[in-house]
């Protein structure tokens, strides 16, 4: 894979995690103000977000050509895996230091896409995208 489809598909990551971000975290906001606990609002925001930034960045920011259910188990186990690394952040920042919810998600919040991206670009859409050259 070239260095310019690694930067193209940066660009288009970073465009799509807009609309996932402000959907992840608009669902915890509205789950804390329904007074759920907010350690459990970011596990329900965290499946709201996920849905969306499945077909996202499947589609559109990694081109993958594999059948969605293909991608669909190792997509998750990647998301899932930065999900719990910025879900124990939060907790820490929250619960251990005393942050407000709002703080500590902003905090912990460029934890998911940066492991999500470099999991999804290196390893999960590597061999089923449209542009991608690896063996």
């Amino acid at each position: 894979m070239s260095q310019t489809s690694f930067l193209r598909r940066g660009s288009r990551f970073l465009v799509a995690g807009v609309p996932i971000t402000l959907c992840d975290y608009g669902a915890f906001k509205l789950s804390v103000l329904a007074g759920l606990d907010p350690s459990w609002a970011r596990v329900l925001s965290f499946l709201v977000a996920f849905a969306l930034s499945f077909v996202l960045h499947r589609g559109w920011t990694f081109g993958s050509a594999a059948p969605w259910w293909r991608d669909l188990r190792s997509y998750f186990a990647a998301r899932l895996a930065c999900f719990l690394l910025a879900q124990v952040i939060f907790m820490v920042l929250q619960k251990g230091f005393g942050l407000s919810p709002d703080l500590a998600f902003w905090l912990q919040a460029p934890v998911q896409p940066i492991g999500n991206f470099l999991l999804g670009h290196f390893i999960v859409f590597r061999l089923t995208s449209s542009d991608s050259s690896a063996p």
